[in-house]
């Protein structure tokens, strides 16, 4: 647990301003296609990056918003990111247990980069996919078994270097050298990471892993893409309504 509270006061501080990490944010509120009045619910919400692309995105819609984090120094940095959106409760919650919530209570949950490190994903799949309304959808981001934390370097610079106007591109290059010290923290504890997920000790999903898991559940209409600088996982996936005749 001391793990993901030292990474809590770094996450948000660099990960925002990495153009790998702004593009999946931007690619999970694009899976979630959300509509007018819908419950979702953030799985992992960690520092509240995600819940806050998704209410600016979907800014003048009525949707509400449920984020759930066990470490509490993800939670706190969320709260602070999340004190002006009225829409938005934020809970403390292990996701290693049963969700706390009746059946068919969201429009959409979405898992960004939290179901790898949970000790059943095949049950948090199912809990997800019994708090999902018939119809409903889940969103969830999950690294590659040959995820490298060069490529989002490489991806980011790529990116950087691309920038338009110039100005533009200054500004980021004195964020990127400001938060270097930060940035190398960052880089260090994903290189830990991704041993884990190289070692079994965490669950770094392949493809026919995840359909199969979704398969199980009973999900349908399974879409399984890249993102994440191709180092990710980007899977969408649909609790399917019952016809009654």
């Amino acid at each position: 647990m001391a793990f993901w509270e030292i990474y809590s006061y770094f996450y948000s501080l660099c990960l925002r301003n990495w153009f790998p990490y702004r593009r999946l944010l931007e690619d999970l509120n694009d899976a979630l296609e959300i509509k007018e009045g819908e419950a979702i619910l953030d799985a992992g919400c960690g520092p509240g990056l995600v819940i806050e692309e998704v209410v600016k995105e979907n800014k003048g819609k009525r949707i509400s918003v449920i984020g759930l984090e066990l470490s509490k120094g993800m939670i706190k940095h969320a709260r602070k990111r999340c004190k002006d959106f009225s829409n938005v409760m934020l809970q403390i919650a292990d996701l290693n247990k049963n969700l706390e919530f009746p059946d068919s209570s969201f429009d959409k949950v979405v898992c960004s980069n939290t179901l790898y490190a949970l000790e059943n994903p095949r049950r948090v799949i199912s809990e997800f996919y019994r708090v999902l309304k018939p119809g409903a959808a889940v969103v969830i981001a999950n690294p590659k078994p040959n995820a490298e934390i060069k490529e989002l370097i490489r991806e980011h610079l790529k990116t950087l270097k691309k920038l338009t106007p110039f100005y533009r591109k200054i500004y980021h290059i004195c964020i990127f050298v400001l938060l270097l010290p930060a940035n190398f923290i960052v880089v260090t504890i994903n290189k830990v990471i991704i041993r884990k997920g190289k070692s079994g000790e965490y669950y770094f999903l392949d493809k026919e892993d995840f359909q199969k898991i979704l398969q199980e559940v009973s999900f349908k209409k399974i879409n399984i893409s890249s993102c994440y600088a191709d180092q990710n996982w980007l899977v969408r996936a649909e609790k399917i309504k019952i016809r009654v005749k």
